[in-house]
């Protein structure tokens, strides 16, 4: 038996409309009419909560703010296990956004953003020094930057990646260098010590585990 996947999600919106605060409307509307990146879908964050109220992690790295939304829904999830949330961020100007999203929905405490090329600014991190790493930011990255996400999560810990579904969303002779870098990294993370898979949910969802 087989159901429509659009309205599947549809439904599924419905009956989490109430647990879902805030979504990407709302935010989007606080946000005003700066511009920025595209950021995770309402069920993308609801996975998130679920994942990480599991996890009860102590640190958790993201890479890419934007306005904040998925920033939103990881502290609000570990908020109750006294930990800390990193986020890198390129953009400063959009991070001012962010951070006032954060502060009216009273997390920003638990937030530290850091500023700067995320492939450089990573590295100042130790070696095995989160729980949990999100990665959203440039897609051109993604391959370039999977190894020392790697080398800063720790054994066992949450690698979350956002938008991995790039490359079905395009015939394969209209590939641009996003949806090329983003098949580069999901044939990479099967060559690495992870646990992993790929859920069309959003644009897709990776969740992996460290091995």
């Amino acid at each position: 038996m087989y159901f429509d996947y659009q309205e599947a999600v549809e439904y599924i919106a419905e009956i989490y409309k109430k647990k879902d605060k805030p979504t990407v409307e709302e935010i989007t509307k606080l946000s005003g009419n700066i511009d920025f990146d595209p950021v995770i879908e309402d069920e993308i964050a609801r996975l998130f909560r679920v994942l990480l109220k599991s996890a009860r992690p102590k640190r958790v790295l993201e890479i890419g703010l934007s306005i904040g939304f998925s920033t939103l829904h990881i502290a609000k999830a570990i908020q109750e296990f006294d930990a800390k949330l990193i986020t890198l961020e390129i953009d400063e100007e959009i991070a001012k956004v962010a951070k006032k999203n954060l502060e009216n929905f009273n997390v920003g405490d638990i937030v530290e953003m850091r500023f700067g090329d995320a492939q450089k600014t990573i590295q100042e991190f130790e070696s095995e020094s989160f729980d949990v790493v999100f990665q959203d930011s440039s897609k051109r990255l993604y391959p370039v930057m999977l190894d020392e996400c790697l080398r800063v999560l720790k054994k066992g810990g949450l690698f979350l990646i956002d938008d991995t579904l790039f490359p079905v969303m395009t015939p394969e002779d209209e590939w641009d260098d996003s949806d090329k870098a983003i098949h580069r990294f999901n044939q990479l993370v099967l060559e690495r010590k992870l646990e992993s898979t790929i859920l069309p949910i959003g644009e897709g969802c990776t969740v992996a585990v460290k091995l």
